[in-house]
């Protein structure tokens, strides 16, 4: 879904490979491709290898933030303004498979998606499946989960470094938090993990279903056990102590996500450890490249689990849809996954490659050698599909909205017989809120 970063092996080989692959393409009608995108979906070095191949392609990628992309595309599709490739991240997905909305997407089995359907994780592929049984998206790269955590701060917190030591700490989210303690306890000027919030859909995705039920596809989320659950892990975390009635401690920093502030608190050890996917291995990269070798991967609370991801989709009114689909093709086949892996860390969906050495015994000196394919192929085999309704990306947001307020004490409402600034006020909010918004 996401990054960058660097792997040596790969620099001399990869251009043979895409040399190998087409021959470049001369004389003809030129083409220009627009396309919507949010965060790293789209690998410069990718996306400029095929640019080479096929010299009459012109690809113009707009990158917007998350939220923006989608809404934007969404107030287009009805028009002839809407891109030709547009990129949906999951939280998204169960609105877009919705039969009204996904039928302004082109159908891509009517485009040959049948044909390379088994390449991919089928879970994953599912997930580009509309409820009217058409083709919407492809799969990008696949989450998994790990903990990726600070060698050197660990250590000088008297905590156990050897990744399968460290996993031992953390068998449930319950000794998650309570290592989080202790490790603030002794490391005063260092919190133990970046955002408490990330817990939420780490323990949420662990489950079987979330905010709708996978048979019927009515909105569960108030009775669900589960959410409930997720929502006081994150709680909790976020908030360990309190001062006059008011949260004052949590195991976390206040910095949000992917800001500049996110970035040189990584790079200074602000904080010890970071819930990551794969893709998130590659933003560690990125943002603090002088902790190179101070890094380490470890196994979550309860042994996997998934976050992020998204689907590549041609908008029906796109004017290019044959110049589109051979480039998501192209873009998505396994001999670019597995280029996209190598330079970037991106892990494939395209599963078969999993036996390939190149994956099976890939470590990362970054990562003081994790062995990362073996960490996250295991995790990706593991996961099954979680049902996404319409409304995921609301009730979700409403939901972080109110976990915020725990952490900040913010929750100065009452609700439901519960007082102001507690964990079950801001769930009944949520709740209340939510039904108000979603129903």
């Amino acid at each position: 879904m996401f990054r960058r970063s660097t792997l040596k092996v790969v620099a001399a080989s990869a251009p043979l490979l895409f040399t190998l692959l087409v021959a470049p393409v001369h004389g003809a009608t030129q083409v220009t491709l627009k396309v919507s995108s949010f965060g790293n979906v789209f690998e410069p070095k990718i996306v400029d290898a095929y640019r080479k191949l096929h010299p009459n392609i012109k690809i113009v990628i707009n990158k917007m933030d998350l939220d923006g992309e989608h809404q934007q595309l969404l107030r287009s599709l009805n028009s002839n303004a809407v891109p030709d490739i547009a990129a949906v991240e999951l939280s998204y997905m169960g609105q877009f498979r919705q039969p009204m909305i996904a039928s302004r997407f082109t159908d891509l089995n009517t485009l040959g998606a049948r044909a390379i359907s088994k390449d991919y994780l089928p879970f994953r592929y599912t997930q580009g499946t509309a409820l009217n049984g058409s083709q919407i998206g492809i799969p990008t790269d696949v989450g998994g989960l790990a903990v990726a955590y600070r060698v050197d701060l660990f250590k000088q917190a008297g905590l156990p470094t050897d990744r399968t030591k460290v996993a031992k700490l953390w068998r449930t989210w319950a000794d998650f938090i309570k290592v989080g303690k202790s490790y603030n306890s002794k490391m005063p000027r260092s919190k133990f993990i970046d955002s408490t919030g990330t817990l939420f859909a780490a323990v949420l995705n662990q489950g079987t279903s979330k905010y709708y039920d996978p048979r019927s596809h009515q909105l569960i989320y108030s009775n669900n056990t589960h959410v409930h659950q997720a929502f006081n892990v994150a709680a909790q975390a976020g908030c360990v102590t309190k001062a006059a009635g008011k949260c004052n401690s949590s195991i976390g920093t206040k910095i949000n996500q992917f800001t500049a502030d996110w970035g040189a608190g990584m790079q200074h050890g602000a904080f010890a450890t970071i819930l990551a996917p794969a893709w998130m291995l590659d933003y560690i990269k990125q943002q603090a490249p002088s902790t190179k070798g101070k890094w380490d991967v470890a196994a979550v609370p309860g042994g996997g689990g998934n976050m992020g991801g998204s689907m590549l989709t041609i908008p029906k009114n796109s004017g290019n849809q044959a110049a589109s689909w051979a480039f998501i093709k192209w873009y998505l086949a396994p001999a670019q996954q597995l280029t996209t892996f190598k330079q970037y860390g991106l892990f494939p969906t395209t599963y078969n490659l999993y036996s390939n050495p190149a994956i099976k015994n890939y470590k990362d000196p970054f990562f003081s050698n994790a062995p990362l394919g073996k960490i996250y192929s295991s995790s990706a085999l593991a996961l099954k599909p979680i049902y996404s309704g319409a409304k995921d990306r609301i009730i979700d947001s409403t939901f972080g909205q109110a976990l915020s307020r725990v952490t900040q004490g913010t929750q100065t409402q009452s609700c439901g017989g519960h007082p102001s600034q507690t964990v079950d006020a801001a769930w009944c909010q949520a709740l209340n809120d939510i039904r108000r918004n979603v129903g």
